[in-house]
């Protein structure tokens, strides 16, 4: 059998690089990686022979050994499976950009050709499971040169260096001096060891006090708020120091030339995926959110008869607020008709409504179980919570504070429909306006379900909002920084400084929540609409105040029927119910994934909600 490209084109060559023998290798690589697994090893076996028994087989070697040799070979080394970039998102477009932009493969770079090969991850496990004798055959040509891993280890200690020296990191540190840090020294210590082997035990040191600075980071940034792009740089770190241990490896005597191989191959296979470091990166910065998000939803839990109190009432009075929200909200549509206006006065009204709730610390009942959801999997993650419990009293909240928005929004826009009625002799709304508010509410004959669902999915996202906000106040020290800034307390006085400080801790994240939330319902159904996609919101609180208005006004011209009100309130059933649990099953999976809760367990604890609903479904209702 012939080899996968003839060994005489080989030696046909001029001496030294050129396009032609790089256009050789690749194309006797790519024949093999297109060769199935099953039949390459023996392929591989052949060509080693065919080499072997080849007259001039030594000057074979010798030229795939200067090929290897390649100055560009320590690119290969130091940057394959890592990645390009110190920041996640220049990384995601660099890896974007690469699935587009075209490459010549053989210029004279083994880095790029490599990488242009498309490695998978199962070319690494097919090196990985080569028998000895051929990893002792091509070991002396593709092992690098003491010099290639003296530059790439140091190449790999400088750039750690300079990620971990920058000022953003140092400040997360308990000692901000540049000397003390474990990375200060490494280039040097490096280059130390890979001169001198036998002071391998010096880097294990080294290594495992930049692990210990590194973990003291992480834990930091867990209790003040996490950061993706400082995610991403930690585990860039790990992956550094990770490389350097491989590449001082390579000079000891017990080292395995395999594994670092296997790694490289690894490398290429996966240094272009670019979900792979979003999960990574993300994972981190989800369970912070998840973790402030549960901070808030522990204030939506009523504990005792006096925050059943509260909680009762400040339901009532969002539902009076969220009244004249729907008021404004018929107002608007009927006097403006320009797309652009009407999304920017739907979303202003809805922002400051939900504002005022904010300042009065009034509870809006679909706000609540993408809270509570967070709440609950911290419970479930605490051996000593009874899961169970807080489930329950988060239900039992939640029922409180629905029944209270829509007392409030109803018996209010009852109460304003017949004032304008006695002002103006007539209801707010026309018939034609009262009809359609009446019928859009009708689950079967409308678009109320899906409709419901998506403004579901509205709510959870300002629920991201608020997380992301609270974890980028804690990141910041921003409250730290306000009470305690020179020039803001010279300009404010250190009283009111201090108040925008705690109106920052208290009021910031749930202010982000709601404007995300105001300009989600008012603008994304006008941005669908432009595009022919029928979509409205369906708030349970707010489709309540206006069903108000238009039961009001049909009772007053006379146009009411009982089967309409039947009809209309089962659809606020159904929007209530869909809104809460779309945002809370939304939150719950995040959370759960997050926390690495286990699928197990959140199925365990499903089965046992399931069982508890059926046995004592009145619990989960009343205290």
């Amino acid at each position: 059998m012939t080899a996968p490209y003839q060994l005489d084109d080989l030696l046909a060559f001029p001496p030294g690089p050129s396009r032609e023998r790089a256009t050789w290798v690749y194309g006797a690589l790519r024949s093999f990686l297109d060769m199935p697994d099953a039949s390459r090893t023996e392929r591989l076996v052949q060509f080693t022979a065919e080499i072997d028994t080849h007259p001039r087989c030594y000057e074979i070697r010798a030229i795939l050994y200067d090929f290897w040799s390649h100055h560009s070979y320590i690119r290969v080394i130091s940057e394959a499976g890592l990645p390009d970039e110190v920041f996640l998102l220049r990384e995601l477009l660099a890896r974007a950009l690469w699935h587009l932009m075209p490459v010549d493969e053989v210029q004279g770079d083994l880095y790029v050709l490599l990488d242009s090969l498309d490695l998978r991850e199962a070319d690494a496990q097919w090196v990985a499971s080569l028998p000895d004798s051929l990893i002792s055959e091509w070991s002396g040509i593709f092992t690098p040169s003491h010099a290639s891993v003296l530059v790439s280890g140091k190449l790999l200690a400088l750039r750690a260096a300079n990620i971990a020296l920058a000022r953003d990191f140092l400040a997360l540190s308990d000692d901000e001096s540049v000397a003390k840090s474990s990375f200060f020294t490494l280039p040097a210590l490096v280059e130390h060891v890979a001169r001198n082997p036998d002071d391998f035990s010096q880097w294990e040191t080294r290594r495992e006090a930049c692990e210990t600075q590194l973990r003291e980071i992480s834990h930091l940034i867990e209790e003040r708020g996490s950061s993706a792009n400082l995610v991403f740089r930690i585990r860039l770190l790990r992956s550094l120091l990770w490389r350097i241990q491989q590449v001082l490896n390579l000079e000891r005597k017990d080292s395995d030339s395999r594994k670092f191989a296997v790694s490289i191959v690894h490398g290429f296979a996966s240094q272009r995926k670019i979900g792979s470091v979003v999960s990574a990166t993300t994972r981190r910065l989800a369970r912070s959110v998840v973790e402030k998000t549960g901070r808030v939803g522990k204030h939506y839990i009523a504990k005792n008869d006096a925050q059943w109190k509260i909680m009762g009432w400040g339901a009532i009075l969002a539902g009076v607020i969220t009244s004249f929200t729907a008021l404004f909200k018929y107002s608007i549509s009927s006097l403006i008709h320009a797309p652009l206006l009407v999304a920017i006065g739907h979303s202003l009204n809805y922002t400051v409504s939900f504002l005022l709730m904010q300042a009065g610390g009034f509870l809006l009942a679909s706000k609540m179980p993408a809270a509570t959801a967070a709440t609950l999997v911290d419970a479930m993650d605490d051996p000593e919570k009874d899961h169970m419990a807080s489930l329950q009293a988060i239900s039992q909240t939640q029922t409180l504070v629905t029944i209270g928005n829509l007392i409030g929004a109803v018996l209010t826009s009852i109460a304003v429909d017949r004032i304008w009625n006695a002002a103006t002799g007539h209801p707010f709304l026309t018939p034609d306006e009262a009809g359609h508010g009446i019928h859009m509410l009708f689950p079967l004959t409308s678009l109320t379900i899906p409709f419901a669902i998506v403004t579901g999915v509205f709510l959870w996202l300002s629920s991201l909002a608020t997380g992301w906000a609270a974890n980028y106040v804690a990141l910041t020290r921003m409250e730290s920084a306000i009470a305690h800034s020179l020039r803001i307390r010279r300009r404010l006085g250190p009283a009111r400084a201090n108040a925008v400080a705690h109106w920052l801790k208290h009021h910031a994240a749930g202010s982000a929540g709601y404007i995300v939330l105001g300009f989600l319902l008012g603008s994304v159904p006008i941005l669908f609409g432009l595009f022919g996609i029928p979509m409205e919101v369906r708030h349970v609180t707010l489709g309540a105040a206006s069903l108000g208005y238009a039961l009001d006004a049909a009772r007053l011209t006379g146009e009411l029927r009982i089967s309409d009100v039947i009809r209309s309130a089962t659809g606020i059933l159904l929007i209530g119910l869909l809104n809460i649990f779309t945002s809370f099953i939304l939150s719950f999976l995040l959370a759960v994934r997050a926390r690495d809760i286990g699928g197990d367990k959140a199925r365990r604890f499903l089965k046992e909600v399931g069982h508890e609903l059926v046995t004592h479904p009145v619990t989960f209702l009343l205290p």
